[in-house]
């Protein structure tokens, strides 16, 4: 992430005029294929609607953060990410349907001795700190981080998270989250709400090699029950984790569970997980190598719920 400090320096933003003692700016770039077998939607306008197991995809991802340092200790904080992203089906003159330009809802927060409260479009508690490793704890295959997540043993789509996309939030009548968290060296925990729904509590701590981490989300207004617990053991070039989540989002409520493992192979990482999704197998595998400046070559599946996904691409940190 490049950061440009600007004490005692006008912004001209929207017509108006702002200071700020520290703005960040740093993002993503990737490009490559994806494969369904659940078909992605294509068309749109003048191109008739139809499906393709294939298409291309590139993204721009700029994130962008203001920090200023007040008296008494306090910071404060405000975060926003714009993307840019075209998908392509393969057989088809237009493009796929998720094509966005738009920035994300913003979220803002204050902190001060390890404490910060944020408001705003923001990861719930056990997005930031329920699972011990991963994001949601997995996400892992391919270039793009995982077409369905089925490492995640369900926890994408369950819990509140950041939506990149725009206002709207994760769920329905957007997002609007509440969110307060602790740490103390390597543990920290934090406590949330998105506005009118349920409330997140999780935890996690870190003892030499081992990460462990537990979260539970109360149900209400649609949102599901979640209860889930995660140990990763970190060998150095090799590691291997663990996780179980049930979630009740309706009649019967699911235990989901994997578990996830990498080893540096070639140069490069492996990565694996085998689990149960939704009553049904899930497993995934994927090997990245990095080719230096920030940037590497990916190239996974993964089949979760009778729905097999691939993806081979390029994808760069700046």
């Amino acid at each position: 992430m490049k950061k440009i400090l600007l004490a005692s320096t006008a912004l001209i933003l929207s017509g108006g005029m702002a200071a700020a003692q520290g703005l960040s700016i740093g993002g993503q770039g990737r490009m490559g294929i994806q494969y369904s077998n659940a078909g992605f939607v294509t068309g749109g306008g003048a191109i008739p609607l139809g499906t393709s197991n294939y298409r291309t995809e590139a993204r721009l991802q700029l994130n962008f953060a203001a920090t200023v340092q007040a008296d008494h200790g306090l910071t404060f904080g405000a975060f926003s990410r714009v993307r840019i992203q075209t998908n392509n089906a393969s057989g088809m003159t237009g493009y796929a349907a998720g094509n966005t330009n738009e920035f994300s809802g913003a979220r803002v927060w204050a902190e001060a001795a390890g404490f910060r409260l944020t408001f705003g479009n923001q990861d719930g508690a056990i997005t930031t700190h329920g699972t011990a490793m991963g994001y949601l704890g997995g996400c892992g295959i391919g270039y793009e981080g995982g077409q369905q997540c089925g490492d995640s043993a369900g926890l994408l789509g369950a819990v509140t998270w950041f939506n990149s996309r725009g206002a709207t939030g994760v769920n329905a009548g957007g997002q609007q989250t509440i969110h307060a968290s602790y740490t103390m060296g390597d543990f920290g925990g934090a406590i949330s709400t998105e506005r009118g729904r349920g409330v997140a509590i999780a935890a996690r701590g870190r003892f030499d090699a081992i990460t462990v981490a537990a979260g539970y989300q109360s149900a209400r207004n649609g949102s599901a029950r979640v209860a889930t617990a995660s140990a990763h053991y970190n060998g150095g070039d090799w590691g291997v984790g663990v996780i179980v989540a049930r979630i009740a989002a309706g009649a019967p409520a699911n235990t989901n569970f994997n578990v996830s493992g990498n080893v540096a192979l070639g140069g490069g990482n492996l990565y694996g997980y085998v689990g149960r999704v939704g009553g049904t197998g899930a497993y995934g595998i994927s090997y990245g190598y990095g080719l230096g400046g920030g940037a590497s070559i990916v190239a996974g599946a993964e089949r979760v719920t009778g729905t097999t996904t691939a993806s081979v691409g390029v994808v760069f940190n700046f």
